[in-house]
Order: structure tokens, then sequence, then C-alpha cells
């Protein structure tokens, strides 16, 4: 079985100029099939074509891009019926390492083509108006994702490169959360809104989160010193549930009034027009190509 209308959403810039090759194998690997190529040049474009290929008829609406630009796609079909494939280019991936599609454009686009039409529905999560599909952050994660938007060098290196800058730059701030699990006031190091299990380069914080269990993983640590907040950090890569300042819970809603001027979504950089930031689950609101 194929879809018989596909259209690809590219970012030609994604992996190092990577797009652009991905475009051609597009060319090839579906020369006799009815497809769009759609090439992103700046924010919102992802977002903008895949509505209008909603309304061109498109069967299948695939993200070729990073993070950024399958943020963009997804939240144009949150609610509707044409699924979503992604072919990851980019360097995070925590959706589709999730899902386990396949990881290196050219297994991707081959894994599209064999599809055997298998769609599931996953969870998204909502920040106000703004969607995201691996996870959400506020305080050190999100100043990391401010650091490297701003910087040249990606890939992990560029992350580590992160990291290390903001440890010096990081202040921590003051929240006010109210949930169904937990109420929590006072200063916090990290707010990690966890949809699925997977973050950048395999590395997760929040090893039992589903994308399609209805709830979102949390995790909160307070202010703590640089050496606490360095042992627990050391605790998500060993996968390890070391307590202290960290709290762990699930929720459906949660309400927060922050100090904080900006979040991260999806790894990208979102600046915050409120105080108060309203995190919910939309349970089953994307269809997505697994198979």
């Amino acid at each position: 079985m194929e879809f018989k209308i596909i259209h690809f959403i590219v970012n030609p810039i994604s992996g190092k100029g990577g797009g652009e090759q991905v475009k051609k194998r597009i060319e090839e690997v579906f020369s006799e099939q009815n497809i769009q190529i759609k090439l992103t040049r700046k924010k919102e474009d992802a977002y903008n074509f895949a509505l209008e290929s909603v309304t061109e008829g498109a069967e299948l609406i695939v993200s070729c891009g990073g993070d950024g630009t399958l943020n963009e796609v997804a939240a144009a079909l949150v609610g509707k019926e044409v699924p979503l494939a992604i072919v990851p280019i980019g360097s995070g991936n925590g959706v589709a390492r999730h899902l386990q599609i396949p990881l290196h454009p050219e297994e991707a686009l081959q894994f599209i083509s064999k599809s055997r039409k298998i769609v599931e529905k996953i969870d998204c999560g909502k920040a106000n108006d703004s969607y995201f599909f691996s996870n959400a952050g506020i305080g050190f994660d999100a100043e990391a994702v401010n650091v490297y938007a701003h910087q040249k060098r990606r890939q992990l290196l560029g992350y580590i490169k992160c990291i290390i800058v903001s440890v010096f730059r990081f202040k921590s701030i003051h929240i006010s959360l109210i949930s169904e699990q937990i109420n929590f006031n006072g200063k916090i190091m990290l707010l990690n809104i966890s949809n699925s299990n997977c973050l950048g380069y395999g590395f997760s914080v929040a090893p039992r989160a589903s994308l399609q269990d209805g709830q979102l993983d949390i995790n909160l640590v307070s202010k703590c010193s640089w050496l606490t907040f360095a042992w627990i950090g050391l605790s998500f890569l060993l996968n390890k549930n070391w307590r202290g300042k960290r709290k762990l819970f699930n929720i459906r809603k949660m309400s927060i009034e922050l100090t904080a001027d900006y979040m991260q979504l999806d790894g990208e950089f979102h600046p915050l027009t409120s105080k108060t930031v309203e995190i919910s689950i939309l349970p089953q609101a994307l269809a997505v190509l697994v198979g």
C-alpha cells in the first residue's frame, strides 16, 4: 500500500546543509509517486506549509529537518487526520528516537517508501498556546537552549559548550506551581516537562515517559549548589532515581507563575509574553506514521 499524495517539508540547512541532499534523495526514491517538496527559509514556514498541504489534499506530510522543523509541522497537524512522518536531519530527534524511527535520513526515507501505513496517535503537550511533543523546560535547560540558539557550532560538542557557558550565566528562578499531584513555591534550578522518554543523543531525564499515556512526566530540581546539581545530572545519565532536591511526578495539567522571560519547547528557544504558563496534555492528538 502507498500514500498517493505525499508532501515533504524540508529544512535545507538542517544537519549542516544535509537537507539539500535529502531533497535530491526524495526526488529519486519517490520518483513514481505524486509528491511535493517545500523548502523552508524562515521560522514558521514549516507550520504554514503543513497547513497549506492539508488543504491541498496531502495524505501524508513529512517533516525533514531538526526538532524545530518537526515541532512546527506537528503543531499544524494537531487534531487533524493527516498523519505525520519524520525524516530526522538534526541532532536531537527526541520524538523519532522514542518512536524508533530510523535516525539516518536515507533509512528514514526508505522506511516511508516501504511503509505499511501503520499510523498511531500520540499525545501532545501544550504550554499556553504553543505545542511541544518531546519536552519543554524552564530554568537551566532553557538557558542552555538560549545559549545554543546564538552559536554556530552544533552537534554534541556544541551542546556541551552550551552547558558549560550556562553554568556561569544561569541564576535560579522563582516559580509558584499548582497541579493535581503537587504544589511548589520557591526557587528552582530546573523544571523539565517530558512527553517522550528521549532528549537529544538518547539522553533521558524521564525514562518512563510515554507518548501515549495521557500524562506528562515532571522533573523539578529546587535551588541547590552546583555540586548537588551536577550529582543530579549524573543521576539522569545513570538512570538513577536520586531524590534529594529532585521531585518527580506526573500531571495532566498544571499552572506555573514564574520570573523567567523564556522557556524551551522541543529544544527551541521560546520567549514568554506572560508570567503565567498553563501546561496541559492533549491525549492522542497527533497521528504519526510508525511502520
